[in-house]
């Protein structure tokens, strides 16, 4: 996932990659070795070499997210089941991939507040009838009032945090920049996506290059 900070001095939060690997074992009869997935954050990736007409470009982007995120997310937790596979029903600039990176994020943000609300009204219930009820008879000495239940508010998105899949963000090498890599990144013009410059610490670089074969990325954008 890729995040942007505060405008005033912008960064990519997080770019995270996968790599596989191998782990084994050994004992006096086998060995065994099994596939191992590791997953690692590269975190606060700054945007200062960024020229202003691509930061445009990744507001606009963001604001298009964010709107389209939000309403899907209270659709989710309100009138439509959290169905990470709907067919998109909301209009939007943004382009079919997007659009089903939005919806996925918005059902995931749905089922994890359901979650939360059922296991709260669960507790609210208990509360209220080891509140009425003591030793099987209703109780009427309460010095205490009944526990009430209020409604929960559904989830007000105020950090742009795109959970992105390669489909619309990739981490590419640079074969002939100053650069390591270069950010491809998806946007509201069909067929154009930008590119942004990123340099990695020595320690995450040497890492990536050696299994650039294997490498998986996923990004987001936060503003």
């Amino acid at each position: 996932m890729l995040g942007m900070g505060n405008k005033p001095s912008r960064s990519v939060y997080i770019a995270k990659y996968e790599r596989v690997c191998y782990t084994g074992y050994f004992d006096d009869r086998r060995t065994s070795f099994a596939l191992m997935r590791v997953t690692r954050a590269i975190t606060h990736i700054p945007l200062r070499d960024v020229n202003a007409s691509k930061l445009a470009q990744l507001d606009a982007l963001a604001d298009a997210y964010i709107r389209l995120c939000q309403e899907y997310t209270t659709a989710f937790c309100t009138t439509n089941s959290s169905d990470a596979y709907a067919d998109p029903w909301i209009e939007s600039p943004l382009s079919a991939r997007w659009q089903r990176v939005a919806i996925q994020q918005a059902a995931g943000i749905a089922r994890a507040w359901r979650t939360n609300r059922d296991r709260a009204y669960t507790a609210y219930l208990e509360a209220v009838a080891e509140y009425r009820e003591q030793d099987g008879e209703p109780r009427s000495d309460h010095k205490r009032p009944e526990p009430v239940w209020r409604e929960w508010n559904t989830p007000k998105l105020t950090q742009i945090v795109v959970q992105a899949s390669i489909n619309v963000v990739k981490l590419e090498l640079s074969e002939d920049s100053s650069f390591d890599y270069w950010l491809r990144i998806s946007t509201l013009e069909k067929g154009q996506p930008l590119r942004v410059p990123v340099k990695l610490d020595l320690s995450i670089c040497v890492p990536l290059k050696r299994r650039r074969s294997s490498a998986s990325t996923s990004a987001l954008p936060i503003s």
